[in-house]
Formats: structure tokens, sequence, C-alpha cells
């Protein structure tokens, strides 16, 4: 449980526990006149002493403003926490995003790009490291999101399973080429940039193999050049989700380039 420091305590808490305290000493004050002489009375008709009777009213004020002050300041503190969870389940959201958009932002300029438009993309399309699926959000503690903006929240969601989708195209990719296209064309006695007319290379790989190679490399370069346009919209209305649920708090930014 994180400690709260007066200094935390919203200006509207600090302000009541002020006017109470002043209500206390006016009423003391206006009140102090007829308190003694209903204590005197007190005394008279009934044996008790001015000091008990005036210790059992105490007692009784105390322990009302004290219950009363404990209530609002656990309601305080639990209103705080969540609100501190909350925040920081957004901000780890962000970076999630941030790092799903770095991932397909790399791959699109350093595989995509040079072979976009290119008749041989689906032949020479680079072979890259597998992108780290594991990358996704949790659900249960973006919840609140989806409460507030239930649109926003929906798009994140896709928005991983878009991911999930670039990540196992690429590795399907990466299988392909390395348990068949590239044993097949070894067996063949066809060296690494070696120029052979397409018609032999596509009769060497198969024509299972090459038809799968095509529709995955358009795959890989249709869902890049969407997704990383996608992740930039989804970091763009999350993290602006979250500064409208929580004005005053801050949330990671980034400039994509």
């Amino acid at each position: 449980m994180s400690l709260v420091k007066p200094a935390d305590y919203p200006f509207w808490f600090r302000a009541v526990v002020a006017i109470t305290l002043a209500m206390f000493a006016v009423n003391l004050f206006f009140f102090l006149g007829p308190s003694i002489a209903l204590i005197t009375w007190v005394h008279a008709n009934f044996s008790i002493s001015g000091r008990e009777f005036l210790g059992g009213i105490g007692t009784v004020v105390a322990s009302f403003a004290g219950a009363w002050f404990a209530f609002r300041f656990a309601k305080f503190q639990r209103t705080q926490e969540r609100e501190d969870d909350q925040v920081a389940a957004g901000n780890r959201a962000l970076f999630t995003l941030i790092k799903m958009y770095n991932a397909l932002r790399q791959h699109q300029k350093e595989v995509v790009d040079p072979y976009r438009d290119k008749s041989d993309a689906w032949l020479n399309l680079h072979v890259s490291q597998p992108l780290d699926g594991s990358l996704s959000f949790d659900m249960k503690e973006l919840s609140f999101v989806m409460q507030a903006a239930a649109t926003t929240f929906a798009e994140v969601l896709i928005e991983e399973e878009r991911f999930r989708l670039a990540a196992f195209l690429v590795k399907e990719h990466r299988r392909v080429m390395l348990s068949e296209v590239w044993p097949r064309l070894e067996a063949a006695g066809i060296r690494v940039g070696e120029n052979r007319p397409v018609a032999e290379i596509e009769s060497i790989i198969g024509v299972s193999t090459v038809h799968t190679l095509k529709v995955i490399t358009d795959a890989i370069i249709k869902n890049f050049d969407e997704n990383v346009i996608s992740s930039k919209r989804a970091f763009k209305k999350l993290r602006g989700a979250l500064k409208w649920i929580y004005p005053n708090r801050k949330f990671v930014d980034f400039k994509p380039n």
C-alpha cells in the first residue's frame, strides 16, 4: 500500500478539515455559556459533575468526528490507489503499443520497403528474425478504459490481434523458406544470387510451395503497411482516452518516425 503524504491530499479534503475545526471553535465559543448553565443544572439535579458531563459529550463528539474522518481518509486512499493502478496500467499499455510499432516499423523499413511492388518479392523477400509474439495487453486491468471509451478499448484489442497475425506471417515465411525453399534449391545445385528462369525456379520449389510463398509475401507487405499506421492511431486514441479520464496525470508519449 502506498503512503499518502499530507501534501498529496486534494485541496477539498484539506479545506474540509480546516472548516470543520473552525466550526468546532465557533461552536465552542458561542455555546460555551449555555453549556455551562446546562452543566450546572445537571449537577444540581443528578449529582453529576460538570467535568464528567462535559467529558461525556466530548467523547461522543470526538468519536463521531474520528469515525467520519477515518471514513473519508480510507475512501480517499482507496480512490488514490485505484487511480494510481489505472494510470500505471494505461502507461504499460502505451509502452506495449510503442514496442509493437517499433517492431513493425523496423521490419517494414528493412524487409518490406526494398521489395514492395517487385515481381520477385515472393522469392527474395528477406528472412528475418521472428517478432515478439508475446506482446499483449491485460484486458482486465484496462477495463476502466472500456467503461469510459469502449471504441478505443476495442481498437486496442484489435491491434493486438493484428500484431499477432504479423508475427505469425513472419514466422511462417521463415519456416517455408528455411525448411522447403532453400533446401530444394540447394539440392538442385542453384547457388545464392544465381540467375535462373523463373519457371525453372518455380518448378524446383513446387507449385504448392510457390503459391503459399506468394500468399504469405503479399500478406506481409499489406499487413505491415497497414499495421504501422493502425498502431500509431491506436496509441494516439488510447493516450487521448487516458488523458480524458485522468487529465492531471502523466502518460508516456512518443513521436513515431
